[in-house]
């Protein structure tokens, strides 16, 4: 039975994720937002005057959080017997224990990508989902992003005809505004390998399914992790996908991620340093123009989420099956990288 009345979430960790949700759950007609927690006072009291994010940066700001009760720890915000559903966005050593406890405690989920930095962690996770009989899902927001999702389509639709291969990149300078540093620390981050290039490894199967082999290249960099890759997954069937991602170029880079899928009748292509338009190349004499609203994967995810909970139906389109085989596909490159050499993947 779908549900009638609005759905109380708390918001663990008040980063530049949490702020994201905060604004977007905050102003949703299905939802409030009754709980958060920040080990920071000022962060849990509204006073988000620290600077924070890649795509969009915030801070020096002050929000009201009347109404909205404020913990120092993930522990009493799960135990808080008014919130309905979760969203974890704390660092990500943090998502497995998390997510399991608020499964466990009734609560549905929504879990900031990476999933976790080991398959046992996520095979914990979705053990707790399907023990609880609650929703979890991990925010892979690149499957819910405009150009993404626009591209997807006419791929389905055919319009390329089959594809023959996949590029993707993410790029930035190193992300030097987590609190305590936490992105660049790589016990707890996973470096760029999990907290970036995870994106793009991830919607490399949601458009060509999982692999048969893997091969990568990467370094490591200032998180003591891998923090530049290049990754080529390889299919049973020809095609291919060529996967780039770090944070290993000098600032002021400016963050960048693009797309492109050629078929044997047409080649998609988006970079976000063109602006919000898909070109779409099909042999005349200039390129097709996509106009695609520009509006961020964040709020999509998000809306996504609440339908499914609000409807009682399964997260189909971000399965946490899925998410644990990206984590799979992460991990074979970085067997790869230091085995030297090209390795199978198979299914995860």
């Amino acid at each position: 039975m779908a549900k009638s009345t609005p759905i109380r979430f708390g918001i663990c960790g008040l980063g530049f994720m949490g702020r994201q949700y905060f604004a977007h759950l905050s102003e949703h007609p299905d939802t409030v937002v009754v709980a958060a927690c920040d080990r920071d006072a000022d962060r849990r009291a509204g006073r988000w005057t620290d600077r924070v994010g890649n795509l969009s940066t915030t801070g020096g700001e002050t929000v009201c959080f009347d109404g909205i009760a404020g913990y120092e720890r993930w522990e009493q915000l799960v135990a808080d017997e008014t919130v309905e559903a979760v969203a974890v966005t704390l660092p990500t050593t943090f998502h497995a224990d998390v997510c399991v406890a608020a499964l466990e405690a009734g609560k549905h989920v929504i879990c900031e990508k990476p999933m976790a930095l080991a398959l046992a962690d996520c095979d914990r996770m979705i053990a707790a989902a399907r023990r609880s009989g609650r929703t979890l899902m991990v925010a892979q927001c690149i499957r819910f992003w405009p150009q993404y999702e626009e591209i997807k389509r006419r791929v389905d639709a055919g319009e390329v005809g089959a594809v023959r291969f996949v590029r993707l990149r993410r790029l930035a300078s190193p992300p030097d505004y987590s609190a305590g540093g936490w992105l660049m620390n790589a016990k707890r981050s996973g470096g760029a390998l999990f907290d970036l290039h995870v994106h793009d490894a991830d919607f490399a199967q949601v458009l060509l399914g999982l692999p048969e082999r893997v091969a990568a290249v990467g370094v490591r960099g200032p998180s003591g992790g891998i923090d530049q890759v290049a990754a080529t997954y390889r299919y049973a069937d020809g095609r291919y996908a060529v996967v780039e991602g770090g944070w290993m170029f000098t600032p002021p880079w400016p963050f960048e991620m693009a797309i492109t899928v050629a078929g044997e009748d047409g080649t998609l292509d988006w970079s976000m340093r063109r602006g919000p338009d898909i070109l779409h190349y099909c042999g005349g004499t200039e390129a097709e123009t996509i106009a695609v609203a520009e509006q961020t994967g964040w709020q999509r995810e998000l809306d996504y989420f609440v339908r499914c909970v609000r409807e009682d139906r399964p997260v189909d389109r971000c399965l946490p099956e899925s998410s644990r085989a990206s984590i799979a596909l992460v991990l074979a490159e970085a067997a790869s990288i230091e085995q030297r050499r090209e390795v199978s993947f198979g299914q995860p």
